[in-house]
């Protein structure tokens, strides 16, 4: 799928110790705090979108792929800075102290920058996978956020 291994067997542990568990391909729960990835937007885990030849694929199971490989590469920590609606922390996280992990998921072409980019970093970064058409960007995709809203959830959650 995209040259992503599911790794979901394999536990991840923060920088801290804290078992963290990726739900999607924009949020993660670390020692059961409910996290969401500040300025990005993932496909929803439900999403499918268009390869290069219009044929369906699994985008949203990509993504949530996608951010598991990254931050299994250990050394996640994650900076606090506001709650969404749902009451999640939207933090900017970084693995080993280096790589954002919003921007690697903007880079690999699995998340869209979303409200105001935290610099210009996202936005140039989602534009060279829309260039090389990596990820999401391969073929046809509807943004996650017009996603969301012609699927809403029965029970008024968020996926």
């Amino acid at each position: 799928m995209i040259g992503y291994i599911d790794q979901t067997l394999r536990e991840i542990h923060a920088a801290d110790g804290s078992l963290v568990l990726v739900r999607d391909g924009d949020s993660l729960v670390i020692d059961r705090a409910e996290l969401r990835l500040y300025g990005i937007d993932a496909p929803e885990l439900r999403q499918t979108c268009a390869d290069a030849k219009g044929e369906p694929w699994r985008c949203g199971e990509a993504a949530k792929s996608a951010l598991n490989q990254i931050v299994s590469r250990g050394g996640l920590r994650c900076s606090p800075r506001a709650r969404d609606r749902f009451g999640r922390e939207v933090a900017t996280c970084r693995v080993n102290g280096l790589d954002d992990v919003g921007a690697a998921m903007l880079r690999d072409g699995f998340a869209v920058v979303f409200g105001t980019a935290p610099d210009g970093d996202y936005q140039s970064a989602e534009t060279g996978a829309r260039v090389a058409k990596r990820g999401i960007w391969q073929g046809g995709f509807m943004p996650p956020s017009e996603w969301r809203h012609q699927h809403p959830r029965p029970d008024g959650g968020h996926d």
